[in-house]
């Protein structure tokens, strides 16, 4: 059974959509437009995600896009290893105030668990 895992993808600048885990094939952050990860599906397309949720990028560490690219690989392999379906979403961590990735349930119903 294939696991049912999404990644919400959002840019101002692209739009937003979702993404089967399933077809990601890469995941990577260029410094040359540190702005956004860039995720290559399966089909030769690419979306982009905002690094910062649309926030300024200044003040960003050389080392973060990668964290978040990495970040994401890791995060889409536990949720695979979860029963149900999940989306992974980019939002600020409250506690360290950094962005991260986090998993809800794809159906968010107590019926469904």
């Amino acid at each position: 059974m294939t696991p049912d895992v999404w990644v919400r993808v959002n840019s101002a600048a692209f739009g937003g959509r979702m993404v089967r885990s399933d077809t990601i094939e890469q995941v990577r952050w260029d410094r040359k437009t540190p702005q956004h990860l860039i995720l290559t599906l399966h089909n030769g397309d690419e979306v982009h995600q905002d690094v910062r949720g649309g926030a300024p990028i200044d003040d960003m560490d050389d080392a973060e896009g990668d964290e978040l690219a990495e970040h994401l690989v890791s995060a889409i392999a536990r949720a695979s290893d979860r029963p149900g379906g999940h989306i992974l979403d980019l939002r600020r961590d409250e506690a360290t105030g950094r962005m991260g990735w986090f998993r809800t349930p794809l159906v968010d119903k107590p019926w469904a668990e």
